[in-house]
């Protein structure tokens, strides 16, 4: 299906600059706090903020690729993203070694990675392709159980592996749900 007007009609300009500003605010605050005389150059990829460096780029490119891929794709993919990314959670609680106390790194060799970073960007694209239905209708009881469901399992998931930070950012899913209506007394309830 081709899109009308191009990829960068329907482009929100405000919310880039303000991403690339902060971005590039981050990667000059990583160098100004680590600075070393005999590393001087901004550029220099054995060195902290050269790395950084490269992971804007890289995300930069993610988010073009991004941007090409038609919406519909997204949507098809939200519900097996979700699944799978569940399935790790309850992996990780099963096979990962504690360490301090938590129970979250899968650890293969030398490689190490959290399956709550890839729920959190799972559980956004689910709620997205959810919401988005044609059977869903904020105003019903049950697309906002549904909604919160959605949410809280993958919360749950990641305080059972005594990850509290990673679970507090789920809370931040709420406020989504509360631009589309949701009470703000429910909002108030999970904060006590």
């Amino acid at each position: 299906m081709r899109r009308e007007g191009g990829i960068f009609q329907n482009v929100d300009w405000l919310i880039v600059i303000l991403y690339l500003a902060l971005m590039f605010l981050g990667w000059i605050s990583i160098y100004a706090s680590v600075y070393n005389e005999e590393h001087q150059s901004i550029l220099d990829i054995s060195q902290r903020y050269g790395k950084q460096l490269i992971w804007i780029g890289l995300s930069l490119v993610v988010a073009f690729v991004i941007m090409i891929i038609d919406g519909k794709f997204f949507a098809n993919i939200s519900i097996p993203v979700y699944v799978v990314n569940i399935l790790l959670l309850l992996l990780v609680l099963a096979l990962a070694r504690e360490v301090a106390g938590s129970r979250s790194w899968f650890e293969i060799g030398s490689f190490k990675f959290q399956p709550a970073e890839f729920a959190k960007a799972a559980t956004a694209l689910a709620l997205a392709g959810y919401l988005s239905g044609p059977n869903a209708r904020f105003d019903t009881l049950r697309t906002k159980l549904i909604a919160g469901v959605i949410i809280l399992i993958p919360a749950v998931l990641i305080l059972l592996q005594n990850d509290t930070g990673s679970a507090l950012v789920f809370g931040a899913f709420m406020l989504l749900l509360y631009r589309e209506g949701l009470s703000g007394t429910i909002i108030l309830l999970g904060l006590v």
